[in-house]
């Protein structure tokens, strides 16, 4: 097959013309202008693009919310102060998520009151509700609720019986001019305190389903505070707070994390309330925060209340108790107290030995390292047996004690540990009618 070669189509150009021209002489010139019509294009295409900006939503105002995890009776005072500064300069809300009962002589003897009193002069806004709430029961909860200036939110704890809430599902505060709502949910929990209470949680997805439409119409945001959660239920909501630590960003964090801290969540507006931006931090107090007044006076009015009840009941022990004197003591007086079958702890609920002499409430607070009153709970025979197995004390009614375990048979058993590889909330049947100190104390003053 033949081929043909085609010239350039410039050379065929030149050689068609009735004159001689310089080849090289047009090239240039047409170099040059090729040049100068790629500038010109490029030239146009920059005007255009300076010309056309991306509009961009000015920031009309930022809505702050501070928030803590639980109450921190050490801290709370600083916390007030600081947030009521903040709160001179820009409208926001404060949170307390979690737990607000500790295990100290002051909630135990009080059952909650102390909290709720320092809680108001703190400012609070709302809690959202733990399943610690229910600690003292359902009555004492709706005691405490009717002590408090703020918001007790548990949008999804509800009576078993009676299918009502146990506190409000939601708040709604006017800030600068912008409606906002709160939903307070209780997610994962293992806590007894539920089932003890008669209080159920239900899941929230439809629960905040079904409030979310009717806070659009009464609200301009809404949005959502978790407990106990590492995941958000559901998007329907503009914010959420509550998130875990390692999703937040720590602009200011010290050497040590033991200081008072305060989470801060900022929303920035635009002028028709529309989220431009949103981010959470954890703020560090430094040591030039003071202490705000009102509630340091509060906390320190119920110390001394505490302090007069601790020194009251004073008995005079006529030998020492070493700890394993003190071990035997207590598991002897939760039997007594209790008739339960048995009494599971660990070496670690004594702290130190009791030397004879005078002896008081506030002594046996400083030597054990629970308190509180403690779950009745069932276990089988074979359950108990492996127990024993893994180092836990395990102390038998004297009914039992020349018996053999029956492996399947049920034992009702007061337990002053974690049994972290049962679930409890399906395994206890009560709580000690009082406290560990208050059953331990009065063995003490019967037998001393």
């Amino acid at each position: 097959m033949l081929t043909q070669t085609k010239a350039p189509a410039l050379s065929l150009f030149f050689s068609s013309l009735p004159f001689v021209v310089d080849k090289g002489k047009i090239k240039s010139i047409l170099g040059k202008m090729t040049k100068r019509l790629f500038s010109l294009i490029f030239s146009l295409f920059l005007l255009i693009a300076c010309a056309v900006k991306p509009k961009v939503t000015p920031i009309a105002k930022t809505i702050t919310i501070f928030y803590t995890n639980g109450l921190d009776l050490n801290n709370i005072a600083r916390i007030a102060k600081f947030v009521k500064q903040e709160k001179g300069k820009n409208p926001c809300l404060f949170i307390i998520k979690g737990k607000i009962f500790g295990t100290e002589p002051i909630t135990t003897l009080l059952r909650g009151e102390a909290e709720i009193a320092i809680l108001n002069r703190a400012g609070v806004d709302a809690v959202i509700l733990s399943a610690d709430f229910l600690r003292f029961g359902t009555k004492r909860a709706k005691e405490l609720q009717n002590q408090g200036d703020f918001f007790f939110l548990g949008a999804n704890l509800f009576s078993v019986d009676q299918s009502k809430p146990l506190a409000q599902e939601y708040l709604i505060k006017n800030l600068a001019k912008t409606k906002i709502s709160l939903i307070g949910v209780l997610l994962d929990t293992t806590s007894f305190y539920l089932k003890l209470s008669g209080i159920e949680r239900k899941d929230p997805v439809p629960i905040i389903k079904r409030l979310v439409p009717m806070l659009r119409l009464r609200s301009d945001l809404v949005g959502l505070g978790i407990t106990n959660a590492n995941s958000i239920p559901v998007k329907d909501v503009d914010f959420v707070i509550g998130l875990t630590d390692s999703q937040l960003t720590k602009p200011n964090a010290p050497e040590s994390e033991t200081e008072p801290t305060v989470h801060r969540f900022d929303l920035l507006l635009s002028d028709n309330n529309m989220i431009i931006d949103g981010h959470d931090s954890k703020i560090f107090l430094a040591d030039t925060v003071i202490e705000d007044s009102s509630v340091k006076a509060t906390i320190e009015r119920y110390q001394t209340l505490t302090d007069s009840i601790l020194d009251l009941r004073i008995i005079n022990l006529r030998k020492d108790l070493t700890i394993e004197n003190l071990l035997n003591t207590i598991s002897s007086a939760v039997l007594v107290e209790t008739k339960a079958d048995g009494f599971i702890f660990s070496n670690q609920l004594v702290k130190n030995p009791i030397p004879k002499g005078r002896f008081s409430y506030r002594n046996l607070f400083s030597v054990l390292t629970k308190s509180e009153n403690l779950p009745i709970i069932f276990l089988k025979g074979r359950e108990i047996q492996a127990l024993k197995d893994k180092e836990l004390e395990v102390r038998l009614s004297p009914k039992w004690k020349n018996s053999k375990l029956v492996l399947e048979k049920d034992y009702q058993i007061v337990t002053a540990t974690d049994l972290s590889e049962i679930d409890l909330s399906d395994r206890v049947i009560n709580l000690t009618d009082s406290s560990l100190v208050s059953i331990v104390f009065n063995y003490l003053t019967k037998v001393k």
